[in-house]
């Protein structure tokens, strides 16, 4: 009797992986800085909540963008929309040396950035899809996104010695020419082939929105960002309050803790179940944001990113890769660009929320909010959700 042939996994790390990780990842270096703009925006005269608007208006020129964007990624290809979004993206960097008061340019300048950052990020996390073997999506967007969180560990660090250095037109200088680096290295990769396009992706990306079966996944997208807003935009104002001059020690356990998780633990949402291990995740980031208000201190900023860092790095993957799992193959480019929509949405509608809630230095009602709507979105799917992890 003829044995039978073992099973071989389909290859992950490829060439055109490696280059979008690189080019991702020098992305992220020229994005993660700007978690120090907040600051920037105070010196200028903006309080908590016009510096969530300001913050917030990037996310508006993304999510007006993406429509197109899921379009574009069918219509004319990703590489295409890498140097859009690229362009786009190095202008944005350039054009914040022109601000020097609260006039409106910063909001046309918020607007070129989020604009640009819609683009690439809808491309990046489709080419991702595009580029890892559909038995191990959840495992190549997990280990793509390490690119990411492995700049954010330098970002911030980086942002404040540059602006230590230089100031802020150091730092906007320094990422234009990152910014540029990740265009040229996206620019290198091959144009993946594409399935057939059935109807308009116009058409599709409305359609897509709607399916009963990615409500509870969408939703979850859009808290998960609104929670992350809490500290992406607002941990360096709530640092300088209580007497921490840094909040390095946050970004570092938290990525860091990411990376780790998706290095260790990358299979195991396809090993033992989307939700199994998207739950837990979720609470251990709703715990890691109060811990940032219970323990302000040097440690607490530390423990607090290392459960956030365990979340995120669990979220995003599982949440991406289950929307992608109920989703048919052809809608990739569509349903991708929703994804990063909502997610943007999240970010759009959180920073100005989150502002308001913390004026007045109320930034534990802040931290609260922002735990809640996330364990809310959690209730949610175990109540409501009864979809598998993946089902067209």
């Amino acid at each position: 009797m003829k044995e039978p042939t073992p099973t071989v996994a389909p290859p992950l790390i490829t060439r055109d992986f490696v280059l979008l990780f690189a080019a991702h990842f020098l992305f992220g270096l020229s994005f993660w800085p700007y978690v120090l703009l907040p600051v920037f925006l105070q010196t200028l005269g903006f309080d908590l909540f016009k510096v969530g608007v300001v913050i917030g208006t990037a996310s508006l020129a993304g999510i007006v963008a993406r429509p197109w964007v899921g379009g574009a990624l069918d219509r004319i290809g990703r590489r295409r929309c890498l140097m859009i979004g690229g362009l786009l993206f190095l202008a944005a960097n350039l054009s914040y040396l022109g601000i020097h008061s609260s006039g409106g340019e910063i909001y046309f300048v918020r607007l070129l950035h989020g604009l640009g950052m819609g683009v690439l990020m809808a491309t990046f996390f489709t080419l991702a899809a595009d580029l890892s073997p559909a038995t191990r999506r959840t495992e190549g967007i997990a280990l793509f996104g390490i690119s990411g969180h492995l700049s954010g560990s330098i970002g911030v660090l980086w942002g404040e010695q540059v602006i230590r250095l230089g100031g802020y037109a150091a730092l906007f200088i320094s990422g234009a020419l990152l910014a540029l680096l990740s265009l040229i290295m996206g620019l290198l990769i091959d144009e993946p082939v594409r399935g057939a396009q059935g109807e308009r992706s116009q058409d599709r990306f409305l359609e897509i929105a709607f399916r009963p079966a990615l409500r509870l996944p969408l939703v979850a997208t859009v808290a998960f960002s609104f929670s992350m807003t809490s500290y992406m935009v607002f941990l360096k104002p709530y640092a300088l309050t209580v007497g921490i001059g840094s909040m390095t020690h946050f970004f570092i356990a938290y990525t860091l803790t990411a990376v780790a998780v998706r290095l260790i633990g990358s299979r195991w949402p396809d090993r033992f179940g989307l939700k199994w291990v998207l739950y837990p995740a979720m609470v251990s980031m709703a715990i890691g944001i109060l811990v940032l208000f219970f323990r302000p201190t040097l440690a607490g900023l530390a423990v607090g990113g290392m459960l956030a860092g365990v979340g995120h790095g669990f979220i995003f993957p599982i949440l991406s890769s289950m929307i992608l799992g109920r989703e048919r193959e052809e809608n990739r480019g569509g349903v991708m660009t929703l994804f990063t929509m909502l997610y943007d949405f999240g970010l759009f509608i959180g920073a100005p929320l989150l502002g308001w809630v913390a004026q007045g230095g109320r930034y534990g009602a802040m931290f609260w909010v922002a735990a809640s709507v996330l364990t809310g979105s959690l209730f949610a799917f175990v109540i409501f959700d009864s979809t598998g992890g993946h089902s067209r």
